[in-house]
């Protein structure tokens, strides 16, 4: 009987086999909950920059103001162009356009 028993060796390892998968399935849940806790917190990183993004309004380039038309004939062919211009630089369209450079 100095033999021991393979029944008993087997039982023996399927027992360390089973807490080491239990040991393995607690350290795979530390790390998702860890990769969650970073996913969170990079969630909120994220958040906070499209805020600051969307708050940031970059300065736009604008064209200068052309000199009002003087209502000479000669002017108008240099002027309709640089006011042509400065609408759509402005995005000024319509009614709005027109009384912002008084165009009548």
């Amino acid at each position: 009987m100095s033999d021991p028993n393979p029944l008993l060796l087997l039982v023996q390892q399927l027992q360390q086999e089973l807490q080491n998968q239990r040991l393995d399935i607690q350290n795979q849940r530390n790390e998702i909950q860890q990769l969650r806790a970073d996913l969170d917190a990079s969630r909120t990183d994220v958040h906070q920059l499209r805020t600051q993004l969307l708050s940031v309004q970059t300065p736009r380039s604008r064209l200068p103001d052309p000199p009002r038309f003087n209502g000479k004939p000669y002017t108008l062919r240099t002027w309709l162009p640089s006011i042509k211009a400065k609408l759509r630089s402005d995005q000024l369209v319509g009614a709005d356009a027109l009384t912002m450079y008084g165009i009548d």
